[in-house]
């Protein structure tokens, strides 16, 4: 799979890194957790999990305006969206997981 990257556009770019930030803010979380009852814990763990949604937020945005400014062109574009719409559709998935264990 040969993807050029100099032709990229800033929302491309942004949908990387967004995957990027997710999965720091997701890592730093478990790091953080090894400091429970200190003040890395009281403070990190809520930032880090304010940080993570505003970047699931932002994938959300970036995937409608990936959608909406490559409709015309959507099947060279299709794996930009996938990839800008990864941190949305973790959360997506990880929420019809969760539901479906409780009416078990």
């Amino acid at each position: 799979m040969n993807i050029k990257l100099r032709n990229i556009n800033w929302t491309k770019n942004s949908g990387i890194l967004i995957i990027g930030f997710c999965l720091i803010t997701m890592l730093l979380a478990q790091i953080v957790k090894e400091y429970r009852g200190t003040w890395i814990y009281r403070y990190g763990a809520p930032t880090l999990l304010l940080a993570f949604y505003g970047a699931v937020f932002l994938s959300f945005i970036n995937t409608i305006v990936l959608f909406s400014k490559h409709k015309s062109d959507l099947k060279n574009n299709l794996i930009w969206i996938f990839l800008s719409a990864i941190p949305f559709l973790y959360i997506g998935i990880m929420m019809i997981i969760a539901m479906n264990q409780t009416l078990e």
